[in-house]
Order: structure tokens, then C-alpha cells, then sequence
């Protein structure tokens, strides 16, 4: 796709930004911030309303639930509408955090990177939630890890991964690693659409989606 047909901000080659650093990737989500909700609709995204919909499915109760990358707050629109209404919403993007801001569905927002331990208590949240933000997380065991630890015991961490990166990660091993720890249960989806009307995914990239139930701390 040319230059010319790219809306200011979206990036050229969406597939290989799983490459980025840190800092490529919020100002990336700092210039895409504007018109990032309306090429998404265009793309046919709805993965923030499918993990909502996990919560619900799971009967969670209501608590303080952590949108963990946040960006523009589609997932807080998501929870919003399934009834969730006491949301921290946290991003490495400053301009994404704005506009996410204007959307008024989080009580609380923070900038933090995923990549680094989170500035949380232990079981301070009842669930969390990370729509599309493991693309950028390069290895995913410690952002798990670490949302395990944020999340109480019986709440739920529920997150998403392309399907390429799925097996370029591991994360079957990495699932299977903190289950057989006894940090959680797991549930975990086949394949399924993620960006289907964008042309450099359609049906060739899907997504995974996981479902994480915190077991009791010490369990065996």
C-alpha cells in the first residue's frame, strides 16, 4: 500500500510493528492516536468486545478491573457496555491516554509500560484485561506473570495474541507454565478473526484469545 493511501498516522506495515522498541511504539500510537478508532472500524476489529464478553461469561463480579494498554479505550467502551464501570486504564501512549479520556469510561488513567513491573498491589484488581497489546511485548511471560500478580484470587486476566506471534512466542508453553504452577486456570480459544478486512491480514493472521482464572495464592 502506498504512502499516498495511508490517513495520517497509520502505519505502512502494521504487520511488522511487533518489532518496535518501546519508544517506536508510543509514537507510533501518538501520531496514529486520531484516526486510529475510525481505520480500525474499517478493519472490522471487535477483539475488546469479545474479551469483555469473556468476563461476563465468567460471572465476574464487580471490582476495580486494569485495561492493560488501554490506548484510545476501546476496551473501556467494551466493559462499559457489558455493565463494568470502575476501570484503570493504563498506556505507553500520552496522546492516546487523551483521547481514550474524552471517551469518560475509565475512573482512573496512568501511563506505564507493560514491559516493565507494574506499579500495582498484589490482588488489587479484579480482573484485567489486554486487547491487541501483546503484539508489542516481545517475550509475554512476565507481562502474564505480572497480571497474574495484580489480579485477585477467582478474577480473571483475559488478553489477546496474533496467531503468528502465538507460536513465534510460545505462549502455548508459557500458558502451560503458569497452569501447571498453579498460578491459574486457563481457556484457550482457536483461531479467530482479528483484523479481517485489513489487507495485509484478512483470513491469514487471526488471534488468539485467553482467558486466565487466578487460583488461590499457594495453591498445589
Amino acid at each position: 500500500m502506498s504512502d499516498d493511501a495511508q490517513p495520517s498516522g497509520r502505519p505502512d506495515d502494521l504487520r511488522t510493528q511487533y518489532e518496535a522498541s518501546t519508544e517506536e511504539v508510543a509514537a507510533l500510537y501518538d501520531e496514529w492516536a486520531d484516526s486510529y478508532d475510525d481505520d480500525l472500524d474499517g478493519w472490522d476489529y471487535r477483539v475488546p468486545d469479545r474479551l469483555a464478553a469473556r468476563l461476563v461469561a465468567d460471572g465476574l463480579p464487580d471490582g476495580e478491573i486494569l485495561d492493560a494498554g488501554c490506548g484510545t479505550g476501546r476496551s473501556g467502551v467494551a466493559l462499559r457496555a457489558v455493565g463494568f464501570t470502575n476501570v484503570l486504564g493504563a498506556d505507553l501512549s500520552p496522546v492516546s491516554l487523551r483521547v481514550a479520556g474524552r471517551r469518560g469510561v475509565y475512573r482512573t488513567m496512568l501511563a506505564v509500560d507493560l514491559k516493565q513491573p507494574l506499579p500495582f498491589a498484589d490482588d488489587r484488581f479484579s480482573a484485567a484485561i489486554s486487547a491487541g497489546v501483546f503484539t508489542y511485548v516481545g517475550d509475554p511471560e512476565p507481562v502474564i506473570r505480572e497480571l497474574l500478580r495484580v489480579v485477585r484470587p477467582g478474577g480473571l486476566v483475559v488478553f489477546s495474541q496474533r496467531t503468528d506471534l502465538w507460536a513465534m512466542y510460545g505462549c502455548d508453553d508459557v500458558v502451560e507454565r503458569v497452569v501447571r504452577e498453579h498460578l491459574c486456570t486457563a481457556d484457550v480459544s482457536g483461531p479467530l478473526p482479528y483484523l479481517p478486512s485489513h489487507p495485509d491480514f484478512g483470513d491469514e493472521i487471526g488471534v488468539i484469545e485467553t482467558t486466565l482464572k487466578v487460583a488461590a495464592r499457594g495453591a498445589v
